[in-house]
């Protein structure tokens, strides 16, 4: 009877040993499969934002050569507008000078008085 209880300690003792060694395998299996999967998310949500930053990146360069080219219009505009006014300044400065020329022209010269 001693004899089969030493038997079935040794046994249970054995079986015990290696279930937990079988165990553990399993859970590193278990741990090695979830590592795994969280490198996978951590790739995908990397992807995901270089694509949005990619998508952000495109709209700002969008927007700022509508920007660029609204700025241009704008200097083409206002200098279009600087040139006539320019040019009508030109215009308005040899107006009065014609008319005084024309005035001397028309206007007899006096006559000396006598003293």
């Amino acid at each position: 009877m001693l004899r089969l209880i030493g038997v079935a300690f040794a046994a249970l003792c054995l079986i015990g040993t290696g279930s937990l060694t079988m165990a553990d395998d399993a859970t590193k299996g278990e741990m090695g499969n979830m590592k795994d999967g969280m490198k996978a998310e951590k790739g995908a949500m990397k992807g995901d934002l270089k694509a949005k930053k990619e998508e952000m990146k495109g709209k700002m360069k969008a927007r700022k050569d509508a920007m660029k080219v609204k700025r241009h219009e704008m200097k083409e505009k206002m200098k279009a507008h600087k040139d006539a006014a320019k040019a009508k300044g030109e215009e308005a400065k040899g107006v009065p000078q014609a008319m005084g020329q024309d005035m001397k022209a028309t206007v007899p010269a006096a006559p000396a008085a006598a003293p």
